[in-house]
């Protein structure tokens, strides 16, 4: 039996949490995953408003990219944007971040968290992650 597609979009500037990303989601094994990662909010934003018929079944957003939303984190930016699309509604999207205040910026836009160090020390936290959201 064929596993059921989901699509993933990630945000992540750092080309080593890129390898990271890509290596735990090639090796999730309850759904067949195809994702696509870019390296900055401005690009996902596109990717979102490129998707808007198919929206993606999950976002993960770092929130330390581009400085160009300054007070804003590049992540919180993004995070608003794809909250004003109706489509993106019910899409789970989780901040994965090494920032200290991590978890005051997700719930204070209404999402889910990883802190970047958990998955270093835990990284079948990324799995659970997947599990419940997906």
């Amino acid at each position: 039996m064929d596993k059921i597609v989901k699509r993933i979009l990630i945000a992540e500037d750092s080309r080593e949490w890129q390898r990271f990303h890509a290596s735990l989601l090639k090796s999730y094994d309850k759904y067949k995953l195809d994702f696509l990662i870019v390296d900055n909010a401005k690009d996902a934003l596109i990717m979102v408003q490129e998707s808007l018929n198919t929206p993606y079944d999950m976002v993960i957003t770092d929130l330390q990219m581009e400085t160009d939303f300054s007070p804003e984190f590049a992540g919180e930016w993004l995070v608003k944007q794809i909250k004003t699309f109706n489509q993106y509604s019910k899409v789970p999207i989780v901040i994965v971040s090494a920032t200290y205040n991590i978890a005051f910026v997700a719930h204070s836009l209404g999402v889910k968290y990883l802190s970047k160090r958990t998955l270093v020390n835990n990284p079948d936290s990324y799995y659970f992650m997947l599990d419940e959201n997906l």
